[in-house]
């Protein structure tokens, strides 16, 4: 049985006069299985046994669908094929555009060494990631326009993502569902890079009270349009909650579908797409090829890919992911189930089977509290024991631009990660805060060449960026071809430093140009393997200009990033803004507005503090 249904389910929609409303969800939850087809190794098996058989029947190299025959009185199901291979998959978008369409596709593709299976790299404890689902008009009505049939709809492409997410001991949440039933709230149409500013904007003004980590915006488009796009920030911690857009090209399967938002997702959690030779596939593809949307059959992500999650986490990049949310969906109303791994009503908490709770030290096989604990899992919980009051819960992701968030001594549960509010200024004017870190052109060369360099003069980007290779560009078009970066655009595309050394670079991962420019000697980076980490673009909210800011490889104006916070006279100096627009007082002074003096740890009405 597979539970992936937030118990806080709604359905959003709008009125004649455009007021939102929210409704309860008429499904059931208990009735989505996942497994495999005996005497086929390898197989996987996707199904919703809600009212007859549907699903997905995935075999090494190829896919069935099953579903009810309408209208026959012996119950009668229809096993047919599926076909992917005219899926536009090379025009998907990743969330770091670093590399060219013809460095990730068919000649990366990844060797299949047939290698441990991922499940054997899964991070433990189990992550869980809440997604919030908007869908515009034309999928809505490309769908059937009928609510039920769009939700069921929506719940099976959800049903098929958590297979994938499944062995590496992610559950992928449906959180909500928004339907925009008469016409859409931003417009859905034109560049993907435009919608998708359009939409994290809309999401900043109108989610700011629905739970989620991260919210998506799903759009029909046609056959020869982009697949899909994610927010180009890295998401470090999930400071906010992130967002990005997901297209359903007309005529295609939802098995297609689910793996674009695998993907989208992968890329938002540290994955990158697999490259050549270095990564062992279980099956024939692996859900992070390039390629992957064109076939067929059942798919799990590579070793490279668990790592890339495991390597995540340890950095301490998805801590809300550990936050557990309370699954079973509103009309399930079914009992729980101890022993599944899942926290549900009436436990206090579940360490899954008999091999994981005998080295449990803090849940009983009864999914209760062993003799003298306190709590279980959470980042306030250390021990089996509630962490003292006023600890810090995460260690700082960035030394400017990071907020601390305290423990409240009564709860193994840490307060949602803060950060100071987009568009703040830091590096002493030279950059711009932004997901929780701050975005500083010297500062990304410095973490790429060492202490000495330095962001390369206007020259320099004119000189390189100009040229629309690997070395000089700004990101991918539409087609994923590499972009030429016109004049104003020039700062935000490859990165472009000052080389510090007069030696030359000792890098066995990357190619390497260097370019001399009157006085300067500059340097670009491209990372040879497409897992690499490191990115030579250009990072979001880096300030291009006075009072300018790179989005989506574009200069825009400041003002895009909604900065609103007169920290001097909201904060009285003595604080700045956090992303929910609160002041977060320095160390000596009181919230709400830091104007009286307090305790030494300062801190917000949203840090924990009592």
């Amino acid at each position: 049985s597979s539970l992936f249904l937030s118990e806080d389910f709604r359905i959003y929609t709008y009125n004649d006069k455009g007021w939102l409303r929210s409704d309860a969800a008429d499904v059931q939850e208990d009735c989505y299985y996942r497994g495999y087809v005996e005497g086929f190794p390898g197989s996987m098996v996707t199904l919703s046994t809600c009212s007859g058989l549907r699903g997905l029947l995935q075999f090494d190299n190829r896919s069935y669908g099953i579903e009810p025959l309408q209208y026959s009185p012996a119950f009668e199901h229809l096993v047919y094929p599926l076909r992917n291979e005219n899926t536009a998959g090379s025009r998907f978008a990743s969330v770091h555009p670093e590399r060219a369409k013809d460095e990730v596709a068919a000649e990366d593709v990844i060797v299949r060494m047939r290698g441990p299976q991922v499940s054997e790299a899964s991070p433990k404890p189990p992550s869980y990631v809440e997604i919030y689902v908007v869908m515009d008009k034309a999928l809505y009505n490309y769908m059937g326009s009928d609510r039920n049939v769009v939700t069921q709809r929506i719940i099976q492409v959800f049903g098929f993502v958590n297979s994938l997410f499944n062995p590496l001991n992610v559950t992928v949440v449906l959180s909500s569902l928004e339907l925009w039933v008469d016409e859409n709230k931003i417009p859905t149409t034109g560049e993907a890079g435009e919608i998708l500013q359009h939409f994290l904007q809309w999401k900043e003004s109108y989610l700011v009270l629905r739970p989620y980590d991260v919210a998506y915006l799903f759009v029909c488009v046609g056959e020869e349009e982009r697949v899909g796009e994610g927010e180009c920030r890295e998401l470090p911690g999930w400071k906010g909650a992130a967002g990005g857009t997901a297209a359903f090209q007309k005529g295609v399967t939802l098995e297609s579908f689910s793996i674009v938002l695998a993907q989208l997702l992968g890329l938002s959690l540290g994955m990158s797409y697999d490259g050549a030779g270095r990564c062992r596939c279980p099956g024939s593809v692996c859900v992070m090829n390039a390629e992957a949307l064109r076939f067929g059959g059942a798919k799990a992500f590579s070793s490279c890919s668990a790592a890339d999650l495991e390597s995540f986490l340890l950095q301490n990049r998805g801590d809300c992911l550990l936050n557990r949310p309370r699954l079973g969906g509103p009309a399930s109303g079914k009992a729980a189930v101890c022993g599944n791994g899942v926290v549900e009503r009436g436990e206090q908490c579940d360490c899954g089977n008999i091999e994981a709770c005998a080295t449990d030290k803090c849940c009983g096989m009864d999914c209760r509290f062993k003799p003298g604990v306190k709590c279980a899992t959470g980042l306030c919980c250390d021990g089996c024991q509630f962490k003292p009051r006023n600890s810090k819960c995460r260690p700082p992701a960035d030394a400017q631009c990071d907020l601390p968030e305290f423990c409240n001594g009564s709860s193994g549960a840490c307060p949602a990660d803060l950060y100071v509010q987009d568009g703040h200024g830091c590096a002493r004017g030279a950059g711009y805060c932004y997901g929780g870190r701050c975005r500083a052109a010297d500062l990304q060369c410095q973490r790429l060449y060492g202490r000495g360099s330095r962001n390369a003069p206007t020259a320099c980007y004119e000189e390189v960026n100009s040229q629309r290779d690997r070395f000089g560009n700004c990101g991918l078009s539409t087609r994923q071809n590499l972009k030429a970066c016109i004049w104003r655009n020039l700062k935000c595309g490859k990165l472009i430093c000052t080389y510090p050394s007069r030696h030359p670079l000792a890098t066995t991962t990357a190619a390497v140009i260097y370019a001399q420019v009157r006085e300067h000697l500059c340097v670009s980076l491209d990372y040879v393997n497409a897992s690499a980490k490191t990115n030579t673009l250009v990072e979001p909210g880096t300030k291009c200009g006075p009072g300018k800011v790179c989005i989506n490889n574009t200069c825009h104006p400041h003002s895009v990033l909604g900065y609103d916070c007169n920290s001097e006279v909201k904060c009285h100096g003595h604080g700045v803004c956090n992303n929910r627009k609160n002041c977060h007082c320095n160390p000596g002074w009181k919230p709400p507005d830091c104007k009286a003096a307090g305790s030494s740890l300062g801190g917000s009405v949203d840090s924990g503090l009592p």
